[in-house]
């Protein structure tokens, strides 16, 4: 008989050998509210009861935080198998912080068709007249070559403005 009430007693209250039944875990709920209320409307420093400071004071969130798991676990006690049942539903009611995947890459786009230059063009790079001849040409072609080199501060992009605008006045 006395292992039959053990037996029983062990599976009424299994993994809790200070907590013996639902009104224990009531009671606890209560006084841990009650705790919470005090230390919510407890005297500030300067002497008055504030509530909305008790809001920031950590022992309060703490006491009801234990407070709340006791009464769930009093008001939940046999029913943990429906609450189990529910779990996969309320994974649904939170968004999913997943990342958003990457678009696809865009194709490459082709080079514009390169802009052939204009006489007008050739003779405004040159700085030169429409009447001038091939040898100021080439005069203006070198001039302008030794200031369009890497070293002295140009790039290859006016070197081949260079040679285009050359080519366009020696009609190459």
């Amino acid at each position: 008989m006395a292992s039959m009430l053990a037996h029983e007693d062990v599976r009424s209250n299994p993994g809790s050998k200070f907590v013996k039944s639902d009104v224990d875990r009531w009671l606890i709920a209560a006084v841990l509210g009650l705790a919470a209320l005090a230390v919510l409307f407890w005297p500030q420093p300067n002497g008055k009861r504030d509530w909305h400071t008790g809001l920031r004071h950590p022992a309060l969130w703490v006491l009801l935080s234990l407070a709340a798991s006791f009464a769930a676990t009093a008001w939940l006690r046999g029913r943990g198998i429906v609450v189990l049942g529910l779990l996969p539903f309320l994974g649904t009611l939170w968004p999913r912080r997943t990342t958003p995947p990457n678009p696809p890459p865009q194709p490459p786009r082709a080079a514009p068709p390169p802009k052939i230059m204009s006489r007008a063009e050739a003779l405004d790079v040159f700085g030169l007249t429409p009447s001038t001849t091939r040898e100021e040409v080439l005069e203006a072609y070198r001039h302008m070559l030794w200031f369009a080199n890497p070293d002295h501060g140009g790039s290859e992009w006016l070197i081949d403005k260079l040679n285009e605008a050359r080519d366009v006045l020696l009609k190459r």
